[in-house]
């Protein structure tokens, strides 16, 4: 585990996967910092010292940011429903512990997973470490918070060597780019990911969701490098969004000159001052540009540098997944008869059982945003292209839904096709295509 000590701080900090310090840089005027802190003892027993014992630390962070919100906890009421609405408002929320061998620190261990859920993240992805809670090492912790990492100095250059190309970032304009961008798509991958250039428009175009940057060659004005994200939201809460890097292509030319990590750290950094943003992935759901990094044609250690984790078999963290492609033309209808299912258009007294599904799926799918496109497909006059089908043995194996997307619905612009059905009820021959997922 690599940490990072200045020598003179008493505060430590162990890791910052996601790159979030300094903290300021990743928040907007208006975001809200929740600090939680136990209800413990004074260190200092001084009669002149009643205020509580981490208030230096919050007015200490409230230099930089105006709002901080400190909002104790204790361990007879525990994380309240109050502590809850801070929760789902703040952009960042730090939680403070004060030990983990008593029983009081695997207490508030315990609280800090309930306050990890209520904010719907993976993990904790900064954590920091200080000998106690005295006011110069809250300080301390706080220096280390808002500060800048120190980094390693740079080779001093030879007096001939030129000074490193500068790349200026473009934010991309459908009528303008379209054409240049489709060419670059197809000078960039193979042919089995090529699209023809109103598809790929169409996946482009996300007025509201999408945020697509361009870099030009500055001396001839020719497109040499492209990035696509969008965001969607991740259930039914209405604030809490995933933020996806669909796309980062290159020309061969160009490569090796810093223009793939120039787009991918100004996109990383632009996603994650979205307000509501708490997980960035490569790769993209809705629309379904591509999923992943596809395998065999991506540079993974060029990812993995960049503190993606690519190594591990858990969806979301290098697992490979499969996108299958189905004709249905090719294939006969099955007789679902003998299973007991019947399939219909779904209705407006639908809508409750279809929303409601398709959020506890997007959950239980590492938030990957379904509940977004089925939500706004049920709100539209496409309703009927979503089938839904029930029987004698749904209770068996739970309601299922077969969603058929077609060609004049919004929602065939999503690229995906999602098939649940009861096991062993009938084989179709499919055909796939691999990628792998990072997150």
């Amino acid at each position: 585990m690599s940490t990072i000590q200045s020598q003179s701080s008493p505060a430590t900090l162990l890791w910052d996967h996601q790159d979030l310090i300094p903290l300021q840089k990743n928040l907007g005027e208006e975001d809200l910092v929740l600090l939680l802190t136990p209800a413990v003892v004074p260190l200092d027993q001084s009669p002149t010292n009643a205020s509580d014992p981490f208030e230096p630390l919050g007015k200490a962070l409230a230099r930089t940011h105006p709002w901080i919100r400190h909002v104790p906890y204790s361990k007879e009421r525990g994380i309240t429903d109050i502590h809850v609405a801070f929760i789902k408002r703040a952009r960042v929320v730090i939680f403070v512990l004060t030990g983990f061998s008593t029983e009081e620190g695997l207490f508030q261990l315990e609280l800090a997973e309930v306050a990890r859920e209520g904010a719907r993240a993976d993990g904790f992805p900064t954590l920091i470490q200080c000998p106690g809670y005295f006011v110069a090492e809250l300080q301390a912790v706080a220096v280390l918070l808002t500060s800048e990492r120190p980094t390693t100095e740079a080779t001093p250059k030879t007096r001939n060597s030129p000074p490193p190309p500068t790349w200026p970032l473009l934010k991309w304009d459908y009528d303008r780019d379209l054409p240049e961008t489709h060419a670059l798509w197809e000078a960039c991958l193979p042919s089995k990911f090529h699209l023809n250039r109103s598809t790929l428009g169409s996946l482009l175009k996300r007025d509201g969701y999408a945020m697509h940057y361009l870099v030009r060659e500055p001396h001839k004005g020719e497109s040499i490098g492209f990035c696509a994200t969008f965001t969607t939201f991740t259930d039914s809460s209405g604030d809490r969004l995933i933020g996806s890097i669909a796309a980062i292509i290159v020309h061969k030319d160009f490569r090796g000159q810093g223009v793939g990590r120039f787009l991918h750290d100004e996109v990383v950094r632009k996603l994650k001052n979205i307000r509501g943003v708490g997980i960035t992935q490569l790769g993209s759901t809705f629309p379904r540009l591509l999923y992943g990094l596809p395998v065999g044609e991506t540079d993974l250690e060029w990812f993995e540098k960049l503190e993606w984790n690519m190594k591990e078999s858990t969806l979301g963290n290098g697992r490979r997944v499969l996108d299958w492609l189905l004709r249905f033309a090719d294939h006969p209808v099955p007789d679902l008869a003998s299973a007991g299912l019947t399939f219909r258009p779904c209705q407006l007294k639908d809508y409750e059982k279809v929303v409601e599904m398709a959020n506890k799926e997007s959950q239980k799918k590492y938030r990957f945003g379904w509940y977004d496109q089925y939500a706004k497909t049920m709100d539209s006059c496409y309703m009927n292209d979503i089938a839904s089908t029930n029987g004698q043995n749904t209770k068996k194996f739970g309601d299922k839904l077969l969603d058929v997307w077609r060609n004049k619905s919004q929602a065939s612009k999503f690229r995906a096709l999602i098939c649940i059905a009861k096991r062993g009820t009938t084989q179709l021959k499919l055909t796939s295509t691999s990628n792998r997922v990072g997150q």
